[in-house]
């Protein structure tokens, strides 16, 4: 089964709905927030419903290297379409935290997102949401120990999980906005020597190339061999594009090398890979 198709059970739909509309509540008591907006699969689940609460929204975009660019133009649109202020703040930080193997090498996002805002004229005093699930604040917590003041964290405070997030997003048809829910450009390494900044941006274009081929939901892993050297892009295909995958392995070969992968693979494993935090 397709990592994107959510599977509707009466019980849990009921369950789900309580609980959405219990948030729908809780956000309606703010009158006024900014939403830390990615464009991925939480952060416009999260967008939807601080609308379907009424209050006053704007978004803040940090556009940095582990953000797809289909992501950014998703948020983008989104904003566009509902008249949200939106504010993009282009930077070449890597905001993750909880990607294994990196003590010290990556900032503290959240308290990096408040920065920023700060920064920006009238929006220093209201509160900051984070669309993060229960699983990624407890992952936050393990790393920085603390959360920041002046952020909300009701999503995760009311038990939604990274699966509870898939299955809101899908009810409310938002992957109508486009592509850009394939999560942290950060998940597609393997090995976290090799993630910097150039080689994520091989992988965001190697992405948006494949999307614009027509095979939407395409990931692309990277690897490198035992000399270090030669890179190799796993490309996941899923399962129902796997027949038009295998008919354009000649463009798609010649698609990614353009964006300096050496050797290109088609993975025929279902399943997904850890998500890293997604703000």
């Amino acid at each position: 089964m397709d990592a994107n198709v959510v599977v509707l059970n009466q019980g849990y739909d009921q369950t789900f709905q309580a609980r959405e509309q219990r948030l729908i509540e809780t956000l309606a008591g703010y009158g006024e927030l900014i939403v830390s907006f990615s464009g991925r699969l939480a952060s416009c689940y999260s967008m939807d419903l601080c609308r379907a609460s009424g209050i006053k929204v704007r978004a803040i975009t940090l556009d940095n290297p582990t953000l797809s660019r289909q992501a950014v133009s998703r948020a983008r649109r989104y904003c566009r379409h509902y008249g949200i202020e939106q504010k993009v703040i282009k930077t070449d930080e890597i905001l993750i935290c909880n990607y294994p193997g990196l003590p010290g090498k990556v900032i503290d996002p959240i308290r990096y997102v408040c920065q920023l805002t700060a920064l920006e004229s009238n929006w220093g005093r209201q509160p900051i949401l984070l669309p993060a699930s229960a699983e990624e604040q407890q992952c936050y917590l393990q790393r920085f120990d603390s959360l920041p003041s002046n952020t909300i964290w009701c999503f995760a405070d009311q038990g939604m999980t990274d699966r509870d997030f898939r299955y809101g997003f899908h009810k409310r048809r938002l992957d109508l906005w486009g592509n850009g829910g394939n999560g942290c450009l950060s998940s597609r390494f393997a090995d976290p020597g090799s993630l910097d900044r150039d080689h994520l941006r091989m992988v965001d274009m190697a992405e948006e190339m494949l999307c614009d081929m027509g095979l939407d939901g395409v990931q692309v892993f990277f690897h490198t061999l035992a000399d270090r050297v030669t890179t190799l892009a796993r490309v996941r295909v899923p399962q129902r594009m796997r027949a038009r995958a295998f008919d354009m392995q000649a463009s798609i070969l010649k698609a990614l090398k353009s964006t300096n992968f050496d050797l290109v693979t088609l993975d025929m494993v279902t399943g997904e890979d850890p998500q890293a935090l997604v703000i």
